[in-house]
């Protein structure tokens, strides 16, 4: 029965790829894997960028919003890319906008003084440049830690706080877990004390915070516990069908669902975004919601420690929750019936990717909508709701979001 679950899933994967390439596109569409490449293409040929520049944005800009109101399917469209450009040779960020009908570049420019989210590279730049470091080691011996590849390194987003020697530098604070051999969570062993400074243009470390030894706690602190531990029995198997099939239809980025319409799209920066929601009222639609999604995720400690009070982490405008989406899990993340889609964006590197299984799609019961009983009669008069879900789940660091 798995089995063939599995090999149905895989089925409509096929259908559904088939149904992409039959729609006629949209101004909302995001960009394809050709769109993303092309847009690369013509940013290398005006020497706008090179094969060492870095990409923390590379996106559709979207059109306004007057002439999406008026596309008419099958029109032509204005298709442009807004694209951050991060050089770290000089710590130089640059904007740029390509049209991509007409293959050129609309506008480029350089935007002094400021610092582009964080990339993959710089992470990898953090934790290499902090487990390398002397004087790092020195304050892990001073709490008994030798096998430095045990230490987890995240990197933290610096902030800003008028100290002269970080002034106009691209910066990452370095924040240390223990994680022990075999240990799946480092959480519960924060090591305490110490900051890493790390400059992340120079690939060095510009300094280490050290405001005394505190005991790196022992306990685990396992999410799922060991199977040699006692735990609750399981719940006996909860089982969805839906045996004529799910009541929406997806055409392209565009769902439909009893009388509602909308359009999607996996954001790097924002994660889901919502558009053109409108409800279909006897035979007209009615715009609800031109475009929403989630502007900012910030997460302030408010803790005046020396090691704790740059933790003003912006996990959204910092480290983007669109391109940090996980797989979904089947039967765990989301229901047996729904329907599991690809997200394709630009890697730092300007280089389409597709995140496979990051979006989930799916019809779920919405308990008693409304009942009323005529007490004379007896007659009992009860709808159950339904309702529709469209799901993606990101991690940072020690954070779900969903």
């Amino acid at each position: 029965m798995k089995s063939i679950r599995i090999l149905s899933a895989a089925f409509f994967g096929i259908i559904f790829a088939i149904s992409i390439l039959a729609q006629s596109p949209h101004p909302l569409d995001p960009l394809s894997r050709e769109e993303i490449s092309a847009a690369k293409e013509i940013l290398l040929a005006s020497g706008k960028a090179n094969e060492n520049s870095r990409f923390p944005t590379f996106i559709l800009k979207e059109p306004p919003k007057s002439e999406v109101l008026s596309y008419k399917s099958g029109a032509t469209f204005r298709r442009e890319v807004f694209v951050v450009c991060y050089e770290r040779s000089t710590n130089k960020t640059f904007e740029s906008v390509i049209d991509l009908n007409a293959k050129k570049i609309i506008s480029s420019k350089e935007i002094p003084n400021v610092q582009p989210s964080f990339t993959l590279e710089d992470i990898t730049i953090v934790t290499s440049v902090v487990r390398a470091d002397p004087v790092w080691q020195e304050a892990m011996k001073k709490r008994g830690i030798t096998d430095y590849a045990n230490v987890q390194v995240d990197a933290w987003s610096a902030g800003y706080f008028g100290i002269p020697e970080e002034t106009g530098k691209r910066l990452a604070r370095g924040i240390c877990f223990y994680r022990p051999k075999g240990d799946r969570n480092p959480y519960p062993h924060p090591i305490e004390g110490v900051t890493a400074v790390v400059d992340l243009s120079a690939k060095k470390m510009l300094r280490l915070i050290d405001t005394g030894v505190v005991a790196v706690p022992q306990q685990r602190g396992e999410l799922d516990p060991d199977s040699n531990k006692s735990v609750r029995a399981a719940l006996k198997p909860l089982q969805i069908s839906q045996p004529n099939g799910a009541s929406f239809s997806i055409n392209c980025n565009e769902i439909i669902w009893q009388n509602w319409h909308f359009r999607y799209a996996l954001h790097p920066r924002e994660g889901l975004v919502l558009y053109t929601v409108g409800y279909e009222d006897q035979g007209k639609l009615r715009s609800i919601l031109y475009r929403g999604s989630l502007s900012e995720m910030v997460v302030p400690y408010g803790d005046p420690d020396k090691g704790w009070f740059i933790r003003n982490a912006f996990d959204e405008g910092e480290y983007g929750i669109g391109s940090l989406a996980l797989p979904l899990e089947a039967n765990v993340d989301v229901p047996e019936n729904a329907v599991v889609m690809p997200a394709v964006l630009a890697s730092e590197r300007g280089n389409p990717q597709t995140k496979p299984r990051v979006i989930g799609l799916y019809e779920r019961d919405g308990g008693v909508l409304w009942k009323h009983v005529d007490w004379v009669s007896g007659r009992n008069e009860s709808r159950r709701a339904r309702q529709l879900v469209l799901s993606s789940y990101s991690n940072v660091g020690n954070y779900e979001y969903g």
